[in-house]
């Protein structure tokens, strides 16, 4: 009964360790038969890309005084500040004739020089034999603000020019600051620049004595 049981058991033995050598080792493939595992393909790394910006717009460069465009524009301006207020400033602009240099008119005597500082007004000049000179027309007039007159001063007159004098007053603190400009465009023989320096010397001088008229009263 012994000698049975001691064989049944080693029979059992025999039949587990059988099955147990038909079973692949995890990792190293199976029978010959069997296809090798296909490797799994590496990541590709995707390329992390960015939205392009947009170049921006082309936008036109400022036109510089030199440009060729102005070839047949010139433009002067001039700033000064004061104590006087804005109604003080308007009213001695609008009185020409007791800061214009009396060189740089027809009579010889600023005392014959008049503004009428209305719209359509004439900045006038008097002459001995009963002449006349117009000098500007008055576009804009709004006191204690800005003056605005048309007309070419001086050899500007006789060329056919558009010129435009514009004076702003703005009040600073208790005095006030005064800008002028003068543009010029239109057709010169030579060419505006050749007159370039001489009109901006005889106006800087006379914006000049405008200051000094002001700041004397």
């Amino acid at each position: 009964m012994k000698t049975t049981a001691k064989q049944l058991a080693g029979l059992m033995l025999a039949l587990i360790c059988a099955a147990c050598s038909h079973v692949p080792l995890i990792g190293h493939g199976g029978s010959k038969d069997e296809a090798p595992a296909a490797e799994k393909p590496a990541a590709v790394p995707v390329a992390k890309t960015e939205a392009a910006v947009p170049a921006p717009a082309n936008v036109p460069a400022p036109v510089s005084q030199t440009d060729a465009s102005s070839a047949g524009h010139i433009e002067f301006r001039y700033t000064f500040k004061t104590s006087a207020a804005p109604d003080r400033v308007y009213a001695s602009i609008t009185g020409v004739a007791r800061w214009w240099d009396s060189n740089h008119t027809y009579s010889g005597n600023a005392s014959n020089l008049s503004l009428d500082a209305r719209a359509g007004g004439c900045w006038c000049e008097q002459l001995a034999d009963g002449g006349s000179v117009q000098h500007m027309t008055v576009l804009a007039a709004m006191p204690g603000r800005m003056l605005r007159l048309s007309g070419g001063l001086g050899p500007l007159q006789a060329a056919p020019v558009t010129a435009v004098m514009t004076w702003t007053i703005k009040r600073d603190g208790n005095g006030s600051e005064v800008d002028m400009s003068y543009l010029v465009s239109g057709h010169l023989r030579g060419g505006l620049d050749a007159i370039r320096g001489d009109v901006d010397g005889v106006l800087s001088h006379q914006v000049e004595r405008l200051r000094a008229y002001i700041d004397a009263k």
